[in-house]
């Protein structure tokens, strides 16, 4: 199940998946799973991943992102699918995330209280959203001959787009708890064997949208 997840949810991020990936992505699972140790993240990034994950998708009614393990979701595909640009944005961003922890409450992020997470986590989230409009103001004032910009940001000499950490953290959380075992199962309404295909189903009041 773990190994069909990190499959499905790599068809949303940055390609699709080749059998050459897919095998790379189960070996890189079964070995996660084998030694119970990350393969690309130290222990302190693994556990500040599965934090923030956590605080972004908490267990309420339903368990939630840690319980999921999402963190190992990410460690994989952000060491199989990810340039190196991009895994190193990723590691800047768990600095910043220990920064602004550090000036705010003196504790690094794993060390906070829930309501502390959150307070750091609205702000990775306003600076992510900040960096996307200066984004697209700079796109917008170097439109060139077709109308659209090559945008370059620090650090990514060559790249064409940029994507925050923050962002690119709410992303792969997202896709990796909505296809874990927890999230297919219990978050969503799942049928393991599904039916005829209904093409529309009105949803009755309170019900959990369907897995896919």
């Amino acid at each position: 199940m773990r190994v069909a997840a990190l499959a499905g949810a790599t068809m949303s991020l940055p390609g699709l998946v080749s059998p050459a990936l897919a095998d790379t992505l189960e070996a890189s699972a079964a070995r996660r799973a084998l030694t119970g140790k990350p393969l690309f993240f130290t222990a302190d990034q693994d556990a500040t991943v599965a934090e923030l994950a956590d605080t972004i998708i908490p267990t309420t009614g339903t368990p939630g992102a840690k319980a999921a393990k999402v963190n190992e979701i990410i460690d994989v595909i952000l060491k199989d699918c990810y340039k190196p640009a991009d895994q190193q944005r990723f590691l800047d961003g768990l600095t910043q995330t220990n920064k602004l922890s550090q000036d705010a409450y003196g504790k690094a992020f794993v060390q906070l209280d829930p309501t502390q997470r959150i307070e750091v986590v609205k702000k990775l989230e306003a600076e992510a959203k900040q960096q996307r409009a200066e984004m697209a103001n700079a796109k917008a004032a170097k439109k060139v001959d077709n109308g659209q910009a090559d945008l370059q940001m620090p650090g990514d000499k060559g790249a064409k787009t940029y994507t925050p950490f923050f962002t690119m953290l709410k992303d792969l959380t997202l896709t990796g708890y909505f296809t874990s075992e927890i999230g297919a199962t219990q978050a969503l309404e799942y049928v393991a064997v599904p039916g005829r295909y209904d093409g529309c189903v009105p949803l009755k009041p309170g019900q959990k949208a369907w897995a896919i």
